[in-house]
């Protein structure tokens, strides 16, 4: 049953600089019970035998008693990044549930990453899993107050890096809900959107903007964005434009230098497939006009966008699909401080879609994976945004996949990242993981 809260009583004292004034707001809630609370039972008994006394002593045990957080333990499910070499995959422990078009987002305070729903054999997920590194582990973290895939997972650091679950699909129809998922005590705090939506893409604007743009909702393929912003009289709200067309399979990238812009590259309507490229703006809660004729050299789907920093201020669009059927190694590359196109003639050494692009702590970006119009490829490539992203192959992964996430582990030295599940051609879903040592 659906209440009203108040959102701003759920959150942590004093986690913003700026004094949030949203109102009351619909949430989820389940009835407090024995489960929600921590507690602390003693166990005490006599081991005996029925007839003769073998031994006698007093146990004393202690649980911890928590419906939504798991028990950690000692056991480790991998061998430890510093006995690996660097360019290597090694697997690590599996996720309870194998899945695909889940989310992967890092949690900040203690290192971990949160996997969220996804799909499995068909079926839809609302279960939660947490990636201990420590231990190569996973651990149950509970579940959402819905089935959700083709949702998106953001991490506001201004919440106190709460982790923003938003919209999905939950095999019925689109999502109207986000769960607000707080990381130090596994809790939810549920929120309507302005509408019901999935596939969108998702971009942190600043440190207290979350924009979602684009998706499917109830009805068809949308060109609106709804923004949520610490602050603001309403949880979520739609922009107050729109793009010139609806967008899905598209991608969204904030241009960190201004921390202000998100540039749309590509996606299709259902239709057509297009090479459309949209600016949103933070500040104005809107898209604002590029130069007439800016836009993709080849239209694309299912395609990666990377910005990489200052000095170099440039955004990398790879891969994709030109159709249902037709997969790239081409590159698209757009210059941030002139808010154009500028000309690329490297490509990667393989077509792919579906794949993943990580920016490293190097300055170089790894391609990970992906589909290639027949299979699920399990080949990796460096990028050099400093030698005019020229392509090196690298090691593959253990598992081929696609639909799969990638997340950064650690920001030292070159860094490592974590893959997790997808779908592979000829077996389905999958729950490995692995951790790439650059």
């Amino acid at each position: 049953m659906l209440e009203l809260c108040d959102i701003n009583r759920s959150m942590p004292h004093g986690f913003s600089s700026q004094p949030s004034s949203l109102p009351l707001v619909a949430v989820q809630s389940s009835t407090e019970n024995f489960f929600s609370r921590w507690w602390f039972v003693a166990v005490v008994g006599l081991v005996v035998s029925a007839t003769v006394i073998i031994s006698v002593g007093i146990i004393v045990t202690v649980f911890i008693i928590n419906s939504s957080r798991a028990t950690m333990t000692s056991t480790s499910c991998f061998t430890s990044t510093a006995s690996q070499p660097s360019n290597t995959w090694y697997l690590v422990g599996n996720m309870s549930t194998p899945r695909y078009y889940h989310t992967s987002t890092f949690i900040s305070q203690d290192g971990s990453v949160l996997i969220t729903g996804g799909i499995n054999a068909g079926f839809g997920l609302a279960s939660i899993e947490r990636y201990i590194p420590s231990t190569g582990c996973f651990q149950s973290s509970g579940s959402m107050s819905s089935v959700r895939y083709y949702h998106t997972a953001d991490s506001m650091s201004s919440l106190s890096s709460w982790i923003i679950i938003a919209g999905g699909y939950n095999g019925a129809s689109a999502v109207g809900t986000a769960d607000i998922y707080d990381p130090a005590t596994e809790s939810i705090v549920t929120i309507y959107l302005a509408s019901a939506i999935y596939a969108q893409r998702s971009a942190i604007v600043g440190e207290s903007q979350l924009v979602l743009i684009g998706g499917v909702n109830t009805i068809a393929v949308t060109s609106r964005a709804q923004v949520f912003s610490i602050g603001s009289p309403s949880a979520f709200a739609f922009a107050i434009n729109t793009m010139s067309v609806g967008l899905v399979w598209h991608t969204a990238t904030p241009l960190q230098n201004t921390s202000d812009l998100v540039l749309i590259t590509g996606g299709t309507d259902g239709v057509s497939y297009y090479g459309i490229v949209s600016l949103y703006q933070g500040s104005s809660h809107a898209f604002i006009p590029l130069t007439p004729g800016v836009s993709l050299p080849t239209a694309r789907v299912y395609h990666t966008g990377t910005y990489v920093p200052h000095p170099i201020n440039q955004v990398l669009i790879a891969g994709g699909s030109t159709n249902s059927a037709t997969y790239l190694n081409t590159f698209a590359l757009f210059d941030v401080d002139t808010l154009q196109f500028v000309t690329i003639t490297t490509t990667m050494l393989s077509p792919r879609g579906w794949h993943t692009s990580t920016l490293l702590p190097n300055g170089k970006i790894l391609i990970i994976g992906g589909y290639d119009g027949t299979t699920s490829i399990g080949t990796c490539e460096l990028i050099d945004p400093e030698n005019n992203y020229v392509s090196t192959q690298v090691a593959s992964l253990n598992v081929a996949r696609h639909i799969h996430t990638a997340t950064i582990l650690s920001t030292s030295g070159n860094g490592t990242v974590l893959v997790c599940g997808g779908y592979k051609t000829g077996i389905g879903a999958l729950n490995s993981c692995e951790v790439y040592v650059v």
